[in-house]
């Protein structure tokens, strides 16, 4: 027996309501997602609160909220701990990386991709191999070159390590994006008599932002947060990165944590807001890139 159009629409509402009153797969993901955000979000959180602490009021009450609120760490960090000049020696290796890995790593993928040539998969296959290689193992080697052609203790000498082992992951996520592109786009901007060069700079980059902010993000965090080999090649205070400077703040017998803190702060602060801001494109051209690779 057929039920009635009123009896009908009745049940409708009621389904329409109890979905709207007890949205439980909504309410699980609400909770788990608040739960990672608090995972991730609190470790900052205790790091700006214990910044601002005196360094024995850590050891006592390192949970809790600031009796004084010591702002003064920061200066100290700033001047007395020279993590302004650090903050301008990440500044300037982080950004000539970057600008060498993205222009270098653009072209390279736009030859692989676009381009025909007889060694193009060969050169590909090279730069994979790239990403292979760890960096522990060329430790000694790079030193033993690098001391040799004078460029130890050389911020440009360190641009060119990092230039070198961020060049593989960010030609493979171009070239992956770039694979991507019509030839029909790239041939009728011949056909309109574009050259190599003008298809590259006026088509084939204004088009890939997403995964060029990709590779950005990815280099200058991966450079920024680096200590390894900047604590081998730079010996200079003068010359010194960031992660570097951050170990002066730890003494032979004690530690001032407080402004150590507030050096761990200054110098997370801007990766977190560069991917507070980009967060959206990075996750788009990682997206774009893994389909259209």
């Amino acid at each position: 027996m057929k039920s009635s159009p009123y009896v009908e629409t009745t049940k409708r509402q009621t389904n329409v309501e109890t979905r709207r009153f007890f949205p439980i797969g909504k309410i699980m993901i609400y909770a788990v997602l608040c739960f990672v955000a608090i995972f991730y979000v609190y470790p900052l959180l205790w790091l700006l609160l214990n910044s601002l602490k005196e360094t024995p009021e850590i050891y006592t009450n390192p949970w809790g909220l600031p009796k004084h609120w010591m702002w003064s760490n920061y200066w100290n960090a700033w001047t007395t701990g020279n993590t302004g000049r650090y903050l301008l020696n990440s500044v300037w290796i982080s950004s000539a990386t970057l600008v060498a890995v993205l222009v270098f790593s653009a072209m390279s993928a736009y030859a692989l991709t676009k381009l025909r040539w007889k060694l193009s998969k060969a050169t590909f296959v090279y730069f994979l191999l790239g990403m292979m290689v760890p960096i522990h193992a060329t430790l000694i080697p790079l030193f033993v070159y690098f001391t040799k052609v004078g460029l130890v203790d050389s911020q440009f000498g360190l641009i060119l390590i990092y230039i070198s082992f961020g060049l593989p992951a960010a030609v493979l996520v171009l070239c992956g994006f770039f694979t991507g592109i019509p030839k029909e786009m790239l041939e009728a901007s011949v056909m309109d008599g574009c050259t190599v060069y003008s298809i590259f700079w006026r088509i084939v980059i204004p088009i890939s932002k997403p995964a060029l902010m990709t590779v950005t993000i990815l280099s200058f965090v991966g450079v920024w947060n680096e200590l390894l080999l900047a604590l081998v090649f730079i010996s200079d205070p003068d010359k010194l990165t960031l992660p570097v400077g951050l170990t002066r703040f730890a003494g032979e017998y004690t530690t001032d944590y407080a402004p150590m803190f507030a050096a761990i702060m200054i110098a997370t602060i801007p990766t977190v807001v560069l991917f507070a801001i980009f967060n959206k494109q990075v996750l788009a051209g990682m997206a774009e890139g893994a389909i259209k690779g």
